[in-house]
């Protein structure tokens, strides 16, 4: 008899209608980020795409088992999340061949004079404007989130 009281008062919190959140707040569940990977298209080097953004931000989250193009921004923050595997990222230098890609966004096949850093799962790596940044090489296949933080001048004369 207890038992059945305990299911039938569990019962309703178990089918409860989920709460909506505060404005400002976005989730993505774990099964719609492999989705965005497993169902993107094949692009050079990976495949992915924008999971979330906003005006101050954006979300991608790669999957990829070659080197990329080299990229530096102008204007924007990245914030890299390795959720798993690992690669040689090459962090600094100078783009071989810069071209622009678009506005404040920069790539070229390589970087001279750059540093190596080797990443795994479990890393973040914060890369401020106009740092240029690699993936030189892939160990096997590379899965990570990155968080492009845009920035915003500040007006004159703000503190």
């Amino acid at each position: 008899m207890r038992l059945s009281s305990l299911a039938f008062v569990l019962l309703p919190l178990a089918t409860a209608a989920p709460t909506e959140l505060p404005p400002g707040v976005a989730v993505v569940k774990a099964a719609a980020i492999a989705d965005k990977i497993e169902k993107a298209p094949p692009a050079p080097g990976g495949r992915g795409g924008v999971i979330a953004q906003d005006e101050g931000y954006r979300v991608h989250v790669s999957e990829r088992d070659v080197p990329g193009q080299a990229e530096l921004h102008d204007g924007d923050t990245d914030v890299w999340y390795v959720m798993a595997g690992g690669a040689t990222v090459v962090m600094g230098g100078t783009i071989v061949d810069s071209s622009v890609s678009g506005t404040g966004e920069h790539r070229g096949p390589s970087i001279r004079g750059g540093t190596d850093l080797a990443v795994s799962a479990g890393d973040v790596i914060t890369i401020r404007p106009g740092v240029a940044h690699w993936v030189k090489s892939v160990d096997g296949r590379l899965r990570y989130m990155v968080v492009k933080v845009h920035s915003h001048p500040a007006a004159a004369g703000a503190k």
